[in-house]
């Protein structure tokens, strides 16, 4: 998992990386810093934090935990979101200080690092960056950017036949090794996202009060949170741009309602990299759910440590792929495997749609 990146170059994916961080958090007071928004969220003066004990831990400290001075404070398994904002956790100035000290001394030592574990964390902070975004958009606090307008109409019709699923990418991560060839009948998928006015024919037809259109656990979810619309759902929105904010429940009941489905994480994966130029916003609008649950490919290997990946493994969370307007390109590759709960929508989650060939 080596990489060829010399030592420039990986500084300067660590400043790049860095510098979408603080963008987003320059024009922020205290206040907004350590105010938590939201209980599905953490204080952004953890997330901080967190950014910089990440890269204190692997890039310094050789992924030992003990040796790092604030404990299990930013762990993120040891401190569920909900209750971060009670921990005794660094003010603004000294998470700022915090960061930027661990920044010079990473600088210093940068050519006798593992470039793979540069990569982990710049990607770390990145993935951060939009976790940061998700946070300002609950507290009504992004900047609102339009999402690309849906031009495109019709299906790709993705014949049968066998690819290669995963990546031999130097940074990829362990979730997407090792490469492995996967066979898939004939399918069609949507060349467009859904768009604000098809989901709002979606609404108007009542489908949120149709059972038919909704799996058992959507119902009970929409049931639950009394949901009627996307979050932050408005009529107004404008009718030709993707759909965003949508739970995995929402898009499984949309696409039946359009008699279609939603794709598997391998249909989607095969169609990007077989027709990828016949597909609309494949990244930089809004993630994509899929079917698919989230697993280990055959003969999956947890690397460099087991909690990126394999604690999520086991039905709980579903796939989603491609990438938002806040994903960074070097996080947003085709094989790229991004996951979350069915129920979450606070993501820049939208909807893609296939069907059987």
């Amino acid at each position: 998992m080596a990489s060829s990146a010399s030592r420039s170059e990986l500084g300067l994916a660590l400043e790049h990386a860095r510098s979408r961080t603080e963008a987003l958090l320059e024009l922020l007071g205290d206040k907004q810093l350590t105010q938590q928004f939201s209980l599905l969220q953490s204080p952004l003066v953890w997330d901080l934090a967190h950014i910089g004990h990440f890269e204190e831990l692997w890039l310094l400290r050789n992924g030992d935990a003990g040796a790092t001075p604030n404990g299990d404070l930013y762990d993120a398994f040891a401190h569920a979101r909900a209750e971060r904002g009670e921990l005794p956790i660094l003010a603004p100035d000294e998470a700022r200080a915090y960061v930027r000290d661990v920044r010079e001394r990473v600088l210093e030592r940068l050519a006798d690092v593992d470039p793979f574990l540069v990569g982990m964390v710049v990607q770390h902070e990145l993935q951060h960056a939009e976790t940061i975004a998700q946070t300002l958009a609950l507290a009504g606090l992004l900047v609102d950017r339009a999402l690309p307008a849906v031009e495109a109409d019709g299906d790709v019709v993705v014949p049968a036949g066998s690819f290669t699923m995963g990546s031999t990418d130097a940074w990829a991560y362990d979730n997407e090794r090792p490469p492995h060839e996967v066979e898939l009948p004939t399918f069609r998928i949507d060349r467009a996202l859904v768009t604000n006015g098809e989901y709002a024919a979606f609404i108007a037809a009542g489908a949120y009060r149709n059972r038919d259109v909704w799996s058992d656990d959507g119902w009970a979810w929409r049931d639950t949170e009394q949901a009627q619309a996307p979050l932050y759902w408005e009529a107004e929105l404008p009718p030709r741009e993707p759909v965003r904010h949508v739970s995995f429940h929402e898009a499984e009941a949309y696409a039946r309602w359009a008699n279609k489905r939603l794709p598997t994480e391998a249909e989607w994966e095969k169609a990007v990299k077989t027709a990828g130029h016949e597909l609309e916003h494949v990244t930089g609008a809004v993630w994509q759910w899929t079917s698919s649950v989230l697993d280990g490919y055959p003969g999956f290997r947890a690397y460099p440590y087991r909690g990126y990946s394999e604690p999520f493994f086991g039905g709980e969370y579903r796939v989603l792929r491609g990438g938002s307007f806040m994903t960074d390109p070097r996080v947003a590759r085709p094989t790229f495997r991004n996951w979350d709960f069915p129920q979450r929508r606070q993501i820049f989650s939208g909807v893609r749609c296939a069907r059987d060939g």
